[in-house]
């Protein structure tokens, strides 16, 4: 390879489920992104695919669901929404889709109740989440 520097992935989390690294619990996940780090590095990670899994942890079988309705379990996603490491890494839903897009809608409300709460400051006022307007998508 001429520009190794250049190669950067995309990390999707029904494919890293499917072969079989451990996204269960929070202790879990974490050791998964130590090991995507050690191996491939937190600089090469360009975007996360967000679904979850029809199919078991280890089946080696790509069959994403919807956010909470498969068997990746919520820890996965609140690392993901959470980790400071993360936060500027773009991050696609990539679940199914029917006409009107809803199901995005679901999903993304879903994500966005686990970003952790920053402390309220008396400098700033915080406003309540009103989930995001599909005309926003």
């Amino acid at each position: 390879m001429r520009a190794p520097e250049r190669l950067c992935v995309c990390l999707d989390t029904a494919h890293i489920f499917a072969a079989g690294y451990d996204l269960a619990s929070d202790i879990a996940v974490k050791k998964t992104f130590r090991e995507f780090d050690r191996v491939i590095g937190r600089d090469r990670l360009a975007a996360i695919h967000l679904n979850d899994s029809k199919a078991a942890r280890g089946s080696h079988v790509d069959r994403h669901a919807h956010i909470r309705k498969g068997n990746i379990g919520l820890a996965a996603f609140r690392f993901i929404m959470n980790e400071p490491g993360l936060r500027k890494i773009p991050k696609v839903l990539e679940t199914p889709k029917g006409k009107e897009l809803k199901e995005d809608v679901v999903n993304l409300r879903t994500l966005r109740r686990l970003i952790a709460s920053p402390a309220p400051s008396s400098r700033v006022r915080q406003l309540p989440d009103r989930g995001i307007p599909l005309r926003n998508l």
